[in-house]
This record gives C-alpha cells, sequence and structure tokens, in this order.
C-alpha cells in the first residue's frame, strides 16, 4: 500500500473549506477594523465649501477605492497636499473621476 500523497491531496488538505472559512472571516474583521478606525463625518465638520453629505461620500469612497488595495491611513497621517499627492497617483489605478477625487480629499482634510 503506497502512503505516499500527491501534491493535489496536500493542496486539498490546506485549503478546506473549514480552513477557508476562517481565513475569509480573519480579511472580514481587519477590514472592518481598518475602516472603523476612520472617523466617522458629523454635521459639526461641515464647512463652508464641504457639505457633510460629501464628506459622508468621501469616507465611502475612501474606503471602497482605496481600501481595495491596501491598508487604509487616518486621515491626519499626512497633509492636505500629501494627501493630494497620493490620490493624483492612484486615480489611474482605481479609475477615479474628478468629483470622486474631491470627495476623497474633502474627506481626508476634513473639510479644509
Amino acid at each position: 500500500m503506497n502512503m505516499k500523497k500527491s501534491s493535489s491531496d496536500c493542496f486539498s488538505l490546506m485549503f478546506s473549506k473549514k480552513t477557508y472559512a476562517i481565513l475569509m472571516l480573519v480579511i472580514s474583521v481587519v477590514a472592518f477594523a481598518c475602516s472603523s478606525a476612520l472617523y466617522v463625518p458629523t454635521v459639526n465638520q461641515e464647512t463652508e465649501t464641504t457639505s457633510l453629505s460629501e464628506l459622508q461620500a468621501g469616507r465611502k469612497l475612501y474606503v471602497q477605492k482605496c481600501g481595495g488595495c491596501h491598508t487604509l491611513y487616518l486621515p491626519e497621517k499626512y497633509t492636505k497636499a500629501e494627501w493630494q499627492h497620493w490620490i493624483n497617483k492612484m486615480d489611474t489605478k482605481v479609475k477615479m473621476d474628478t468629483l470622486e477625487k474631491e470627495q476623497i480629499l474633502k474627506y481626508l482634510s476634513k473639510g479644509i
């Protein structure tokens, strides 16, 4: 009797349904933890040039467009000018239009 396992048997053991489910749960928890650390805009953060709905849309876009590829950074990590640089650098990778870029920048710069 041959006790040697084939590479396909090892692969299926490594990625069983249970392992896959646990991996997906861990990924979901990490994604939620990253987005929940971000500030949620409130009416107090509206400015003369930025509405609450723009800040909320910017947060949603930031999580969707930027969080899909890498860890999300807290808005205070960079200045408005630095955020502008990063948004311009990434816009073609995630296909952001001008309005989306403006909303994300408004969110990250807290409406300033």
